[in-house]
C-alpha cells in the first residue's frame, strides 16, 4: 500500500495546471494502479461549506475538483489538472488539496495532499484591457495607454 505524502503546489489563476505524481510501494518500486480511480479536490480548508446552498440537513462542501487521469498504471503515475476556467474560480491565496485513489476492490487510499498557493497569472492576456505602465494614463476604448504625458 502506498504511503500518503505531502507536496505543495502552485496554481496560476486563469491558466492551465497539470501535475504528475508517482506512487511507490514501501520498497520504492512503482505501485501498480492499473484500473484504479483517482479523485482530488481543492478547498480553503478540509471542511469548507457552500454557505449559499448548505443546510443543517443537506451539507454541501465547497470544493473545486481536479480533473484526474492515470497516465501509467503499471508505473504508478497519475495527473491532477485544472483548465483555465477551473483555475479562474480560485481567488488569490492559500488552499489545501487532497487526493484519494480507489482500488479495484473499492478500497479508498489517501495518497497525496498539501498546500495550494493560488496566484494571479498576470503574464497571460487579459480579456478586457491592456495596461502599459509609465506615466499619465488615458483610456482609448478598452486599451489603457500609460506611457507619458499627453
Amino acid at each position: 500500500m502506498a504511503v500518503q505524502y505531502q507536496v505543495n503546489i502552485k496554481v496560476s489563476i486563469g491558466s492551465d495546471f497539470n501535475q504528475e505524481f508517482y506512487l511507490t510501494n514501501p520498497d520504492r518500486s512503482p505501485m501498480n494502479i492499473t484500473g484504479y480511480k483517482v479523485s482530488g479536490n481543492i478547498a480553503k480548508h478540509p471542511t469548507s461549506l457552500n454557505a449559499v446552498t448548505s443546510t443543517s440537513s443537506n451539507v454541501v462542501y465547497n470544493y473545486i475538483p481536479f480533473t484526474t487521469r492515470v497516465v501509467d498504471g503499471v508505473g504508478g503515475v497519475f495527473t491532477l489538472s485544472l483548465d483555465a476556467y477551473q483555475s479562474s474560480k480560485l481567488k488569490e491565496g492559500k488552499y489545501v488539496y487532497n487526493t484519494v485513489i480507489t482500488d479495484t476492490n473499492g478500497n479508498r487510499i489517501d495518497t497525496v495532499s498539501g498546500l495550494v498557493f493560488a496566484e494571479v497569472s498576470f503574464g497571460s492576456a487579459q480579456p478586457t484591457e491592456t495596461i502599459f505602465e509609465g506615466g499619465s494614463a488615458s483610456l482609448i476604448d478598452d486599451l489603457i495607454l500609460d506611457g507619458g504625458e499627453a
